[in-house]
């Protein structure tokens, strides 16, 4: 498939990449791990597998912002969206969303 190895990735975001026997995937062909294989290991090394670790989070975090910035429908398309629901000094954090979501 051509795709950089997990270690690859982790030195392109400026990550010490996790070392092979940690993530339990050495074989005598690779000389780095393969992405796919890399994602879920150092997620089981770094969140005990609940969540994904820096490298997996990081790729899933950027295909959504890349998708919603792509959207033409995005809010993140319109340069004169502000926020509706704004706080008390006009910005709008995660204290107001979980107010308006009437979990806080």
């Amino acid at each position: 498939m051509a795709l950089p190895s997990g270690e690859s990735i982790a030195r392109a975001l400026g990550l010490a990449p996790c070392i092979a026997t940690d993530l339990k995937a050495t074989h005598s062909n690779w000389s780095e791990t393969p992405l796919w294989l890399y994602v879920l290991a150092e997620a089981e090394i770094q969140q005990n597998g609940e969540r994904l670790g820096e490298v997996g989070g990081r790729i899933v975090a950027e295909v959504i912002f890349a998708l919603l910035r792509h959207d033409p429908t995005s809010f993140l398309s319109d340069p004169k969206w502000q926020p509706e629901l704004a706080g008390p000094e006009g910005k709008f954090g995660i204290a107001d969303l979980l107010k308006y979501s009437d979990v806080a």
